[in-house]
């Protein structure tokens, strides 16, 4: 009797023990990853300086062929279909936004490790600075309970090994204020000094910012088709204490500010002083502010009769009519 209940209890834990095994292989066999059928690579758009960054598209290419670094596979199957990130006009913002390119993963005959290499596809908006570091991208291609499973993982190595996972874009532009400033006891503060603003793109990109300006109560673009090859130049005028603002200059673009000529007969002014803060005239992280000084001054202004000798000039003139006076006395005396 004994004995059977001996064995019976070695069953019970038997039948325990297998059952408590068969529900951690069922848990182990769910945790097994799902089919990777596409791979999302997240890009961050920047936003550098001041501006309103144009519409565009980031995407990516394979670079060659794949290579299986693990596995019997004789080659790896190019990548499917690559769908970029768009961003809207705009949208970089200082912290950054994301954006998804989603990559197609192909068909795989045998398990292994496939790696490719990705690289952006270099675009050519001014201002816009496109990912430079190759991509990694590594396929583990597993036996799984129903055929084969494709697992990803997306980094860049840099030399030294260290991985990352993050693929930065940004838009870098600043501002340009235009100011007048006229000085001298000649010097007219109510007169519209006419000014020149040329602005060339030597980039070696296209320009696809809209750069605007506000003359007046009213606001002006520069469009991209307003460019004539790689320059655009605009006329505005300003008086005394007045500001005009270029705005959403793509870094690199230079500029150069000239103004009439308002020397000798043309108004009487010294050669106009051009205060550059920064003599590179490039646009950059820098402050790119432009003072224009108009100097217009004489030392030989007819103030009529100074007041200040009045009382000395009285003075003589009275003794002058007392001297007349007594001559004429005198002679009249002489003469009688």
């Amino acid at each position: 009797m004994k004995k059977t209940k001996k064995l019976l209890a070695c069953l019970i834990a038997a039948a325990t023990m297998f059952t408590m095994g068969s529900t951690a292989f069922a848990a182990e066999a769910d945790a097994t990853p799902a089919d990777q059928e596409t791979v999302t690579i997240h890009k961050q758009y920047k936003l550098i300086g001041q501006g309103i960054s144009p519409k565009e598209t980031f995407t990516l290419e394979q670079v060659g062929n794949g290579t299986v670094t693990d596995g019997d596979a004789y080659n790896a199957p190019h990548l499917g279909k690559i769908t970029g990130a768009t961003f809207e006009k705009g949208a970089a913002t200082a912290d950054g936004v994301t954006g998804d390119i989603t990559i197609e993963l192909p068909g795989y005959e045998k398990v292994g490790v496939y790696e490719y290499t990705l690289h952006e596809v270099d675009g050519n908006n001014a201002g816009v600075t496109y990912y430079g570091n190759n991509i990694k991208l590594v396929v583990t291609v597993i036996q799984g309970k129903n055929g084969k499973l494709r697992i990803a993982a997306v980094h860049t190595e840099a030399e030294n090994g260290a991985k990352s996972d993050t693929f930065e874009n940004t838009y870098s532009a600043n501002s340009l204020p235009v100011k007048k400033v006229v000085t001298g006891n000649l010097g007219d503060k109510d007169k519209l000094f006419d000014v020149t603003v040329t602005l060339t793109n030597n980039t070696g990109k296209t320009m696809a910012s809209d750069i605007s300006y506000t003359a007046g109560d009213v606001e002006n673009t520069i469009k991209a088709s307003d460019w004539n090859g790689n320059t655009v130049t605009r006329t505005i005028q300003l008086k005394h204490n007045q500001t005009i603002t270029f705005t959403n200059l793509p870094f690199g673009v230079e500029y150069v500010v000239t103004e009439a000529d308002y020397t000798g007969d043309n108004g009487g002014y010294d050669a106009p002083k051009y205060d550059y803060k920064n003599s590179d005239k490039k646009i950059s992280v820098a402050d790119q502010s432009v003072t224009i000084t108009n100097n217009k001054n004489s030392d030989n202004i007819d103030m009529g009769v100074n007041l200040t000798t009045l009382p000395y000039i009285l003075v003589f003139a009275g003794v002058i009519v007392i001297a007349g006076a007594a001559f004429i006395t005198r002679r009249r005396k002489f003469e009688d």
